[in-house]
């Protein structure tokens, strides 16, 4: 973890380990939803120290903000018995820092039936309306929702009558589209987007009717389909996005992962000028991570990367001001191997947060 602007990244390792040993179950959903299939089950994560947080002066003319911090700085780790004998040994330790910061992307195909009067599709005008009034909900169960952390994209693909045998209603078939940067999870927002939906369609149907949806008599739930698997992309966007109020109910073939919404810090921004000189706080430990797969395989360079991607994310879920220029995450795999309790066999990873 590298931090510059004052913001105190000394126990981030502890906070690290804390959140992961915290929500196991999540962790290895999380991995089996992102391209590591062979995973069972994610055991606990231990840290090691290696070598006291490093500060180094670095220059800059541009006002930056600073946060306050009562964290003490982390002399000790927290102390967990190790179920392997024989720890590897790390003798790399990572010092690159991309440029560019990692996108999760994730995106499904979405339909809601509404009763109309008088029965007529969307007009141009009353598609984008709507479009913008399902991105908007994002915000209600999102976290730091806009450019450049959390862009959302809603696009209408299809309008056609649909008929119970007593009344026809307007199906619209949509696609909902969630891009994070800076570590922000949005692996689960598709879910979160129809659980809100479904828990509050009588304010959706207001909404709607507030916002030139004049002919919405009542808005019907929304069902939420799979199309592809979250995707990591080291490219910006520049995608447009809308925030303000929403709501939603629980989707059977939507990914669950981290974190949820109850566990998601609070950021806040205190502006302060700092000198010109400000100082950069480093701190690294290497880890280790018991992982139960079968097939009894190791990973190969994608599946490690996505690994490594996937620990660099969490810190979202206990971090402040998490991205460059702020706060940095590098997570970086430095050895596989298979250990043995005596009855079954695990892949052990070694790394460097």
């Amino acid at each position: 973890y590298e931090s510059r602007f004052g913001y105190n990244v000394a126990n981030y390792t502890r906070l690290f380990q804390s959140y992961i040993n915290d929500n196991l179950d999540e962790v290895t959903i999380s991995m089996q939803e992102h391209f590591l299939t062979n995973v069972v089950e994610a055991g606990r994560v231990q840290m090691f120290f290696t070598r006291s947080p490093t500060f180094s002066p670095t220059v800059s003319s541009s006002p930056t903000f600073a946060e306050k911090s009562t964290i003490p700085s982390e002399t000790s780790d927290p102390s967990m018995t190790p179920s392997i004998s024989s720890i590897p040994t790390v003798s790399q330790e990572s010092s690159f820092f991309p440029s560019t910061l990692t996108a999760l992307t994730i995106q499904k195909r979405g339909r809601q039936l509404l009763q109309v009067d008088p029965l007529l599709q969307f007009d141009p005008f009353q598609v984008d309306v709507y479009e913008r009034i399902m991105q908007n909900y994002t915000a209600s169960f999102g976290h730091m929702v806009g450019e450049p952390f959390i862009m959302t994209i809603c696009n209408v693909t299809e309008q056609q009558f649909v008929s119970n045998g007593v009344t026809s209603q307007l199906l619209l078939s949509f696609n909902m589209r969630y891009e994070s940067r800076f570590g922000y999870n949005v692996a689960n927002y598709t879910r979160l987007f129809q659980s809100y939906i479904n828990d509050n369609l009588d304010e959706v149907t207001i909404s709607m009717q507030e916002h030139f949806l004049t002919n919405v008599v009542e808005a019907g739930r929304v069902q939420m389909f799979f199309t592809r698997s979250p995707t990591f992309s080291p490219t910006v966007s520049s995608s447009p996005t809308f925030a303000e109020k929403s709501t939603i109910p629980s989707e059977t073939s939507d990914p669950s992962m981290t974190p949820s919404i109850s566990s998601i810090p609070t950021v806040s921004q205190e502006s302060s000028f700092f000198p010109s000189t400000l100082t950069a706080l480093t701190i690294q430990k290497r880890g280790r991570q018991l992982l139960q797969v079968d097939p009894l395989l190791q990973f190969d360079p994608f599946q490690v990367d996505v690994y490594e991607r996937i620990m660099q994310n969490y810190t979202a879920s206990f971090g402040h001001m998490v991205g460059e220029p702020f706060i940095m995450t590098i997570c970086n795999v430095t050895e596989q191997q298979f250990v043995s309790n005596g009855v079954t066999s695990q892949l052990l990873l070694s790394f460097n947060m």
